[in-house]
C-alpha cells in the first residue's frame, strides 16, 4: 500500500512539473500576427540587386560567370600539367586572367564593375576587399605556397584570419 502512495505522489509531481514546463515554454514563443498594413512594418524594404543598381543586364552577368568558369577550368588544366615549371604556370595563369579581365571588360564596363563593387560593399558592410576569394590566401592557385608565407601560419601563436566574402 505504501508503494502505491509513493508511485501516485511521484506521478502527480511529474504531471505538475510537466504542466509548468509546458506553460513556461508556450509563454516564451513569440506570437506572429498577420500584417494588417496599418501598423509599422518590421521587414526591411527589399534591396535592389547590385547588378541592377549598376545597370548590368542579367545576360551580361551570365556571360561573366561563363568567362570566369572557363578561366578556372584553364587554370586547373595549367595546374595539372606537371611538365610546366612553377614560373611557366604563373605566366600562363597571368595570361589566362588577363584575357578573362579583357573579355569581362568588353561585357561589363569598368564603371559598372566599380558601381557593383561599391553597392556590394554598402550592402555587406564593406571591408571585404575584392570578394570572391575564400580562405586564408596562403597558397597559390595550384596549392603551392606563395613567396613570403609560412607553411603553417599558426606555428607562432598567430590568430587565424577571419575572411568570409559574400559576393552578391
Amino acid at each position: 500500500m505504501r508503494w502505491n502512495k509513493t508511485v501516485l505522489a511521484t506521478l502527480l509531481a511529474g504531471v505538475i512539473i510537466s504542466a509548468a514546463i509546458a506553460q513556461n515554454a508556450t509563454a516564451q514563443i513569440p506570437v506572429r500576427r498577420p500584417s494588417t498594413g496599418t501598423g509599422p512594418t518590421t521587414r526591411a524594404p527589399r534591396q535592389e540587386p547590385c547588378w541592377e543598381v549598376a545597370g548590368v543586364s542579367r545576360s551580361a552577368l551570365q556571360q561573366r560567370r561563363g568567362i570566369a568558369q572557363q578561366a578556372r577550368h584553364e587554370v586547373e588544366a595549367v595546374c595539372a600539367n606537371s611538365s610546366l615549371s612553377i614560373q611557366q604556370r604563373r605566366q600562363q595563369m597571368q595570361q589566362i586572367h588577363q584575357r578573362e579581365r579583357q573579355e569581362i571588360d568588353g561585357i561589363i564596363s569598368p564603371a559598372q564593375q566599380d558601381a557593383m563593387r561599391t553597392c556590394q560593399e554598402q550592402h555587406h558592410g564593406g571591408g571585404h576587399g575584392g570578394g570572391g576569394h575564400l580562405g586564408g590566401g596562403h597558397g597559390g592557385p595550384c596549392g603551392e605556397m606563395t613567396v613570403g608565407h609560412k607553411a603553417h601560419p599558426m606555428e607562432e601563436d598567430e590568430m587565424p584570419a577571419n575572411e568570409a566574402a559574400k559576393p552578391n
